[in-house]
């Protein structure tokens, strides 16, 4: 496995989690304990904001880039045809993403309390996406398992690759659930089934 492989060993696809949950933990400390004074609640909304741009990213990444852009989408085919495979985005690419065009560009335009916070809020919505995407493919603690979030996480993208396996067929289905962590975006641009 190279560096920027998409399929991943089994230790590399969970160091992908651990990673990103030690530098959203790492992050939020900073921010908690550093914050200029007086500066917490609009910090805390500049991470809500990178946690809602989150979101729509994946949505807007999952149906134009994943499902539409070679060879993106040939990578993301094999993940449909794969589910259960370790595919996922190699840290490598995914950090260096955050970090040219989100961090940077943040700290260069806002300064850096206010670039830490929306990349806080970004790798959070991330790291909430990987959860549920790898709950939706994989075996998971009852504990997540019985979760209702997941379960509704579940069935949006058993529908999706119910949806896509039908059309690669030549059979009459629209695409739908790019959203794998909420539907909100599914429901704002109409592609919820």
């Amino acid at each position: 496995m190279s560096l920027l492989s998409m399929e991943h060993s089994s230790v590399a696809y969970r160091l992908d989690f651990a990673l990103y949950t030690l530098l959203c933990a790492a992050n939020a400390t900073a921010l908690m304990s550093f914050h200029p004074a007086g500066s917490a609640w609009e910090l805390l909304l500049w991470v809500v904001g990178g946690g809602v741009l989150w979101s729509l990213l994946e949505y807007l990444l999952h149906r134009f880039v994943l499902h539409g852009v070679a060879p993106f989408s040939n990578w993301h085919g094999l993940h449909h045809q794969r589910p259960a495979a370790l595919i996922a985005s190699p840290i490598a690419l995914s950090l260096s993403l955050f970090l040219l065009l989100a961090t940077l560009p943040a700290w260069w335009l806002t300064g850096g309390w206010h670039a830490l916070a929306l990349t806080l809020g970004l790798m959070s919505g991330y790291l909430v996406y990987s959860v549920a995407h790898h709950a939706t493919h994989h075996r998971t603690p009852v504990w997540i398992s019985n979760n209702a979030w997941i379960t509704q996480c579940r069935i949006r993208h058993a529908m999706h690759h119910s949806a896509h396996h039908l059309k690669a067929r030549g059979a009459m289905s629209k695409p739908c659930h790019f959203g794998v962590s909420n539907s909100l975006w599914d429901e704002v641009f109409g592609t919820r089934e």
